[in-house]
């Protein structure tokens, strides 16, 4: 058995697959893309839900600056569970960055609208 065969074996206490999730590989924090399907804030109006990550200065058909928003309806749902919205609140995008700046995530919020302004509660 090659000896990072061995490692993994140990370290996981279960034998290697061969697949590629057996890896868990961190993804590369300076290239964030999230695979996972979209949903729209309009459909998370008044449900709560774990933002796990964000990124930010997105360029959309709509325009740019946009925010892409990471989401899980459950803190220990796998990422290929996760969802992610656009938004170009400036309310939202304002909260996310004080939840960066502090280095909070995940942090559990409700979706709230008010007309066509989108917040988190």
């Amino acid at each position: 058995m090659p000896a990072v065969q061995f490692f993994a074996k140990m370290e996981n206490n279960r034998q290697d697959d061969g697949s590629l999730a057996f890896l868990q590989i961190e993804p590369d924090a300076n290239n964030k893309h999230f695979n996972c399907s979209e949903i729209t804030q309009q459909k998370l109006i008044n449900l709560s839900f774990w933002v796990i990550d964000f990124l930010d200065d997105v360029k959309t058909k709509f325009g740019t600056g946009r925010f892409l928003v990471k989401i899980k309806f459950n803190k220990e749902d796998p990422d290929k569970d996760a969802r992610k919205f656009f938004t170009n609140s400036q309310e939202i995008k304002y909260i996310l960055g004080k939840i960066k700046e502090r280095n909070a995530f995940p942090r559990k919020v409700t979706m709230r609208a008010s007309g066509t302004r989108y917040y988190f509660e």
